[in-house]
């Protein structure tokens, strides 16, 4: 573990006076304990304890495979521990230590059965979430490179998708075909939604047994990870000769990303960077269509989970700060051509952000 994240620990346990601090994080949302060790995990869980007093850190894994996997990674932390689900063994080693109070991360997620046996061992528990969100919401350059290099694998396998449109395949197999070339390229993982239509689609799914027609609108949001960085692209491609209508929309969302990307910058609220992009559909009339019934957000952080915080909606009071990595997506249902998407990510600079990706952007035509 990096000296610089070891301080982090040490920091949540003065800021919120604790003897001892736990980070968790399941399989399915592992990027606290990835931020903190640089390690991947497959077990259930994995958690990283830190010992104020002693300034010790112990990663507790769920996996012997898990420890076996790690190696030289554990040089750097103090013990370790591997528990299978016998939480019993964290709450003894805590009270071995005469821990009696702990701050716990871990998102709401903490087992039941981990929190009873920690509480029956007289450990009183405090929640720490969001301090080491809060702070992963600033990229330092070297985690910008990351996303850079996430990012460059969906622009290197966008094409794999509009070709699996111009051979007539259907949803499952334009994802198997995307999802075999992106783990070519070295991808960890990938999120991919897609969907298929024109006005009768509202929004985005996993993919289904559809194949586009002339006409068609087919979307994706394609989220490549690599070595726990995730970073993506939305993009929106027409079946055949793009309609009147579905060029009129398209330029709406253009409009709308552009005015995100200017309004972006340190120091303004990430709500007034979603009111940019909804003032260009009211302007045309169509603003109905930013609200919660068509939309979920304009944007999102990126980074170690593929849709973090800060979300970029006008209901959300928070500062940007330079470092920040965020998608800009006004993403929505529109009555001129269904639902569409556009957006790319973009990194915060020091007077204003600049596109980390580099897939062309317009309505694409296959």
């Amino acid at each position: 573990m990096k000296i610089e994240k070891r301080n982090l620990l040490r920091d949540m346990a003065e800021k919120y006076d604790l003897p001892a601090v736990l980070v968790y994080s399941p399989l399915w949302r592992k990027e606290n304990f990835r931020y903190l060790t640089g390690l991947n995990f497959f077990g259930p869980c994995a958690m990283v304890l830190y010992l104020a007093d002693a300034d010790e850190v112990c990663l507790i894994l769920s996996s012997a495979w898990d420890r076996e996997r790690a190696g030289a990674g554990l040089r750097s932390v103090n013990h370790f521990m591997t528990t299978g689900r016998d939480w019993q063994i964290v709450s003894d080693y805590l009270a071995a230590k005469e821990i009696n109070a702990l701050g716990v991360t871990s998102g709401g997620l903490l087992p039941a059965g981990l929190h009873a046996s920690l509480s029956g061992a007289g450990i009183a528990i405090k929640s720490t979430d969001g301090f080491l969100e809060r702070i992963r919401f600033r990229k330092t350059p070297e985690e910008v490179e990351c996303l850079r290099s996430a990012v460059r694998l969906a622009d290197r396998a966008f094409p794999v998708f509009l070709d699996g449109i111009a051979k007539g395949l259907n949803e499952f197999q334009i994802v198997a075909e995307v999802e075999y070339a992106l783990k070519k390229m070295g991808a960890e993982d990938n999120f991919m939604l897609i969907s298929t239509g024109g006005k009768d689609v509202f929004g985005m799914t996993p993919p289904q047994n559809r194949t586009a027609k002339e006409g068609d609108l087919v979307l994706t949001e394609l989220t490549p990870q690599r070595n726990g960085w995730w970073c993506q692209i939305c993009r929106t491609v027409v079946k055949g000769t793009s309609s009147a209508d579905q060029l009129k929309a398209f330029g709406i969302y253009y409009e709308a990303a552009e005015a995100g990307m200017a309004a972006l910058k340190p120091g303004v609220s990430i709500s007034d960077v979603a009111k940019a992009e909804n003032d260009v559909f009211r302007k045309y009339g169509f603003g109905e269509y930013t609200t919660s019934k068509y939309t979920r957000v304009r944007g999102h952080g990126q980074g170690m989970h593929l849709d973090e915080a800060p979300t970029v909606n006008e209901d959300v009071d928070l500062i940007v700060e330079e470092g920040m990595v965020i998608v800009i997506h006004p993403n929505t249902y529109c009555p001129l051509s269904g639902y569409m998407v556009f957006g790319d990510p973009v990194v915060v600079t020091k007077n204003g952000c600049e596109i980390l990706s580099t897939t062309e952007r317009k309505l694409f035509q296959v």
